[in-house]
């Protein structure tokens, strides 16, 4: 930790280094995980707790936060409440909070690979703007490997899937992936388009997604994973027609029903996710920024609402 606070310390001052010495610290930041600087994710679903506290430190005038930017953790849906430009008081400050669960240790380590160090830490920064400069901070969560279970057969995650091109390919060998309504994937970017799609927004518009089109793309993820486990490693689901079930669910407007499926599907993906891979099987090298530049989400606005 020396040694990342060194690297914060040193980010910090070439930040708000050009706003010369009058003004450079106007605003300054802190963040924490859990209420500390560090934290280990050692089972899952892990979740994180991030506080965020920006603090006015001008001795004699308000300072203006004008962004407020955490770029890993947007990506999971962060944003700084109350959102910028926000007007902080003399020796006063104002917070925001952000919970991230993770689900599994793949997904721990997709985001770890994601802030740019090929390591187990998430160390995502945070940057609170003013006119003159800026003021950088970050918390620390260290993705630990759970041991290996009794499984039979194994099972992957989302993480894992987002992370495996490789994996991916195998998975589409075997033939193409009915989705029902979404449609069918047969195509490496089809694939990752589902898998790194925005559950909350259409693609290219940047439209809200309708609440049945969100819960659709979301069951049918899980359903692209669970078919590539079975594919990939064998096993069951609970019940043994559960991908059955969730193909004739997809195909209607039944949203609490189709949301309990995507739950049961979630549930046998993290099932196994530690049990090791089949003798042979090789899933390549984690390149989660390859996957999502590959990706293109085809899904449509259906224009059809939930069951009331």
């Amino acid at each position: 930790m020396k040694a990342l606070s060194g690297w914060m310390g040193a980010a910090c001052a070439a930040a708000v280094g050009l706003a010369g010495v009058a003004e450079a610290h106007d605003l300054t930041c802190s963040k924490l995980v859990n209420g500390q600087s560090s934290v280990e994710a050692t089972s899952y679903p892990f979740t994180a707790n991030f506080s965020y506290q920006v603090n006015n430190v001008h001795p004699t005038l308000p300072s203006i936060m004008l962004t407020a930017a955490d770029p890993l953790l947007v990506l999971e849906g962060f944003s700084f409440i109350p959102p910028p430009p926000v007007v902080i008081p003399v020796g006063q400050s104002v917070t925001s909070t952000f919970a991230l669960t993770i689900n599994s240790y793949d997904d721990c380590r997709t985001l770890s690979i994601l802030d740019g160090l090929p390591d187990n830490n998430i160390d995502n920064v945070f940057t609170a703007g003013f006119d003159l400069g800026s003021s950088l901070c970050t918390a620390r969560v260290t993705c630990v490997e759970p041991p290996p279970d009794a499984c039979a057969n194994a099972t992957r995650t989302l993480g894992f899937y987002k992370n495996h091109i490789s994996a991916v390919q195998q998975c589409l060998a075997g033939g193409p992936i009915p989705l029902g309504s979404i449609g069918i994937v047969a195509t490496l970017p089809g694939a990752e388009g589902i898998l790194w799609g925005d559950p909350a927004k259409y693609p290219i518009t940047g439209l809200p997604r309708s609440q049945l089109d969100r819960v659709r793309f979301l069951a049918s993820r899980q359903m692209l994973v669970a078919t590539c486990n079975q594919r990939l490693f064998g096993g069951v689901t609970v019940p043994p027609n559960l991908l059955a079930l969730v193909l004739t669910a997809l195909g209607t407007v039944n949203c609490t029903t189709l949301d309990n499926l995507a739950t049961q599907l979630d549930t046998y993906n993290n099932s196994c996710d530690s049990a090791p891979f089949p003798t042979g099987f090789d899933a390549g090298p984690p390149t989660p920024q390859a996957a999502q530049a590959l990706a293109i989400d085809f899904t449509i606005p259906t224009g059809l609402s939930c069951l009331p």
